[in-house]
């Protein structure tokens, strides 16, 4: 495979050469952004959008340092296939041909996730994507996603060596990771239609004096190797900056759902504090243009979202706020 290393500048990074600059969207992880920001139409009612994405699940078997996930409140639990079925069939008679069956979470915790795939793909989905850990399940478990119909896989590896990846995943999994990429990536060479392998690793101080030894444990696996720095999750990890965007492109270019069956504004959203529409008592194209999103979009074209989530997650800070729809967010103080 043809290696792209990632990290926003040239690299230099032993015998690898880097082929990509962030500025110049040579990468295929980029070009699948930059496409999404071209189809991007920041309107109180944009049209349904191409791609949408499913909490197929909300566990994960890792706690990433930088993640949100640990601070979540619902209950783990896996999205049923009825419903699933249902609203991807509808997605796709709206336009949707893209699909990422994940939202925040380990995506190989849910059990139905091949049956998903198949079905996605009989339905005529031109693009199905997770990214995952990789250290759930074995080659055959991969394989059979892959022969299901999977697109793309983005594996997230933060860490080069075994003391560094424990330290950000809470866990020692290194050697299972790499081995699943190694594997990933050689299977992937031998079909006749592409599947891209990537790797993803959060840039923290220690990851960055590794990422030189990640590169070299499975850089010629893989398509394409990035780098990304860590920004505060949604105001709930408060230690890490805020992005270094001043709009947020989620509620008007994805359609996310959560594994209730709810209209969320976005993915990292772990108890559901972002979630408008309860679907299971409307359809999709009611949720996607219901005045309470239109409304929502609203306040994101004039900036003004102070009280809600995204005002934390773009100002970098934990101030209280009402989530969207309080009956569909979960609260504590409902148990």
């Amino acid at each position: 495979m043809k290696q792209t290393i990632n990290d926003g500048k040239d690299a230099d990074i032993s015998s690898h050469e880097a082929l990509y600059n962030r500025n110049t969207g040579r990468s295929w992880m980029e070009k699948r952004f930059a496409l999404l920001r071209e189809r991007q139409q920041r309107v109180e009612a944009p049209p349904f959008p191409i791609q949408i994405n499913i909490e197929t699940t909300n566990i994960c078997n890792h706690r990433c340092s930088f993640c949100a996930i640990g601070k979540m409140r619902r209950p783990g639990r896996q999205m049923e296939p009825v419903l699933f079925n249902r609203l991807v069939a509808e997605a796709y008679e709206l336009g949707a041909r893209e699909v990422g069956l994940f939202s925040g979470a380990e995506p190989l915790t849910c059990k139905h996730l091949e049956e998903f795939i198949l079905y996605c793909k009989k339905l005529g989905y031109e693009y199905l994507y997770i990214s995952t850990n990789g250290v759930i399940g074995d080659a055959t478990l991969f394989r059979r996603l892959i022969d299901a119909g999977l697109d793309s896989i983005k594996f997230s590896i933060n860490g080069g060596d075994r003391q560094t990846y424990s330290a950000i995943h809470g866990r020692d999994d290194f050697d299972k990771a790499i081995e699943t990429v190694r594997f990933v990536g050689q299977y992937a060479r031998q079909l006749d239609r592409h599947v891209f392998v990537g790797v993803s690793s959060a840039l923290t101080p220690e990851t960055e004096e590794t990422f030189v030894n990640l590169v070299r444990l499975i850089g010629d696996s893989v398509e394409e190797i990035s780098k990304y720095e860590c920004h505060n999750q949604s105001g709930q990890t408060t230690d890490l900056p805020p992005p270094p965007v001043s709009e947020c492109e989620n509620p008007f270019v994805k359609a996310h759902i959560s594994l209730e069956g709810y209209m969320r504004a976005c993915c990292n959203d772990y108890d559901n504090d972002l979630a408008i529409e309860d679907l299971n008592k409307m359809s999709l194209a009611e949720a996607w243009h219901s005045k309470k999103f239109r409304k929502f979009r609203r306040r994101h074209l004039r900036d003004d979202l102070k009280g809600t989530r995204c005002h934390n997650c773009l100002k970098g800070g934990a101030y209280s706020f009402v989530p969207l729809n309080t009956e569909l967010a979960h609260r504590t103080d409902k148990n």
